[in-house]
């Protein structure tokens, strides 16, 4: 009866619960967006009450501590580091004197976690966008030594790449490896049109002061704090045209093939730059949050489905204009977590799965998917025993949704599973909307995938269930004004009756995974199934 009332919201008895269920996310979100947490950044009393009230939802709903000791919690050791201020310079020299750039206006750099001070000086070479992609037919490295040189590359990919192993080979751990294993010593990313299009430069301020954070393993050492490379920079296209003076193409051919697709040039350039740096560093605990719904099947509830979605949020930086420097994170990601807990509420209260369900609430996501990924390789529970991933990450819940989007669907067997279990309600799976972002490789799920579990990034769709309603504006306003800023709080219009039928098809999701004798599986011939799958 139970699994029965998940995937039939129409019947008698749902008109009753649903404004329940709307009530109890609302007070989650309410908690969790709440001033008082303080944005919930790792490292804060904020975060760790708001890691107490999931463990202590957790425990009201019966579900099994599964994190270390026997309790909720898995501690995830962390380095923080600060930037300090006033110590980032940048400079060219050249046969003609020596060119300073200037912090934040053109150029910015972010604290390093491995190494407390850098002071580099090296010759330059453009190596194109930075990707080495033997696997799509392409590389930047081709032909061209770097050894002992800075990289030069544009932000992204060639437009012709497929959108998510594109997003792959395009993200900054995969240049940074690319420029690391061709003996490069430090690595500057154009911020280009294309990318401002996507990205405004002027965000890069509201980095300013916020610490990065790294995992450490048993060693002590940060998790992929590649100290090879002594500078890690993003330099703004207007001032990078000073790289390229004398060169044998200029900043503005460059970036006119990129907005074409033209086949991008590589070569060495005239000058060496001059980058400076001193980090901070501090050592901290922060917790995943972790639970299981223990399945019924004598063999599958050795395996498990996991949920996940990051608790954390930037906390306290720059303000909004009118005192207001809390960054409450309600959809991003108070929203995700709270569907998290009603996904695990409806789940618990019906007939037992058949494999098990872990529900993670994970740390770090903002600074580069930290807690995910330390989960991801130290589970706690047998790596080879997690079958499938599902990832709630600030779903907007600002509208009546008639689709769905679901980032990494079409690599594997659970792109069926959500495509059946969200028409069951009358929704849609759409495509990818926003390609050029490269979400796919942005949030927690892909930390799993690259540890060969297949998984998916659940968001509502573009589509409003009317199929007249505009949502595009209010999703671009949403991005464009309230995404990591003070204002993303409870003012916002949060529609729960939309996050509640939101939450029943994530956990109709679950209960079909769970259910499923035959274990998810990798599409044949996937790129992500052959270079990470197990």
């Amino acid at each position: 009866m139970a699994a029965w009332l998940l995937a039939a919201p129409a019947a008698a008895g749902e008109t009753v619960a649903e404004p329940a269920l709307g009530a109890r996310l609302a007070a989650h979100i309410t908690f969790l967006a709440d001033d008082l947490l303080k944005g919930r950044q790792p490292g804060t009393a904020g975060y760790d009450i708001a890691a107490a009230y999931v463990a202590s939802q957790f425990q009201q709903l019966g579900l099994v501590p599964a994190g270390e000791g026997g309790g909720y919690f898995q501690q995830v050791p962390l380095r923080r580091a600060y930037l300090e201020p006033g110590s980032a310079s940048l400079a060219l020299e050249t046969d003609d004197g020596t060119v300073p750039f200037t912090f934040v206006e053109q150029f910015y750099t972010g604290p390093s976690v491995a190494q407390a001070e850098a002071d580099l000086s090296a010759p330059l070479a453009f190596a194109g966008y930075g990707i080495h992609a033997p696997e799509l037919g392409y590389s930047d490295y081709d032909g061209l030594d770097v050894a002992g040189r800075v990289v030069v590359a544009l932000a992204g990919m060639p437009a012709s790449f497929p959108s998510e192993e594109g997003a792959h080979f395009a993200s900054s751990r995969e240049k940074y490896r690319s420029a690391i294993d061709r003996g490069a010593v430090g690595l500057i990313r154009i911020h280009t049109p294309r990318r401002e299009r996507r990205s405004d430069w002027g965000r890069v301020r509201d980095r300013v002061g916020a610490p990065a954070m790294a995992w450490l393993t048993t060693a002590g050492e940060p998790w992929a704090g590649f100290p090879q490379l002594q500078a890690n920079l993003v330099m703004h296209h207007e001032a990078a045209v000073r790289l390229f003076e004398g060169a044998a193409f200029s900043m503005q051919q460059l970036l006119d093939r990129d907005e074409s697709g033209a086949e991008m040039p590589r070569f060495a350039l005239a000058g060496r730059i001059h980058a400076r740096q001193r980090s901070r560093h501090d050592r901290l605990t922060s917790p995943n949050v972790v639970a299981m719904l223990p399945g019924s099947d004598p063999l599958l509830s050795a395996e498990y489905v996991v949920y996940t979605a990051h608790l954390d949020h930037i906390g306290e930086l720059h303000g909004d204009g009118h005192g207001d420097r809390i960054n409450n994170g309600a959809l991003d990601n108070a929203s995700g977590v709270s569907v998290m807990l009603e996904t695990a509420r409806l789940l618990a209260t019906g007939a037992a799965p058949r494999r098990s369900l872990l529900f993670v609430a994970v740390t770090a996501e903002e600074k580069g998917l930290v807690g995910s990924e330390y989960f991801a390789i130290n589970p706690t529970v047998p790596a080879t025993s997690l079958v499938a991933a599902i990832n709630l990450d600030m779903p907007l819940l600002l509208y009546d949704f008639g689709d769905v989007v679901a980032f990494g669907a079409e690599h594997s067997s659970l792109g069926g599973t959500v495509r059946e279990a969200a028409g069951e309600f009358g929704v849609a799976l759409a495509p990818d909307p926003m390609p050029e972002e490269n979400i796919f490789v942005r949030s927690d799920h892909y930390r799993f995938v690259q540890q060969g579990v297949p998984a998916v990034f659940l968001v509502t769709g573009p589509r409003a269930r009317d199929g007249t309603t505009d949502t595009g504006a209010t999703i671009q306003r949403f991005l464009q004004a309230h995404y990591h800023r003070p204002s993303d709080d409870l003012d916002l219009p949060i529609d729960y009756a939309a996050a509640a039928r939101f939450t029943r098809i994530n956990a109709r999701i679950g209960e079909m995974l769970a259910n499923d004798p035959q274990r998810p599986y990798w599409l044949e011939g996937d790129f992500f199934g052959t270079t990470f799958g197990r």
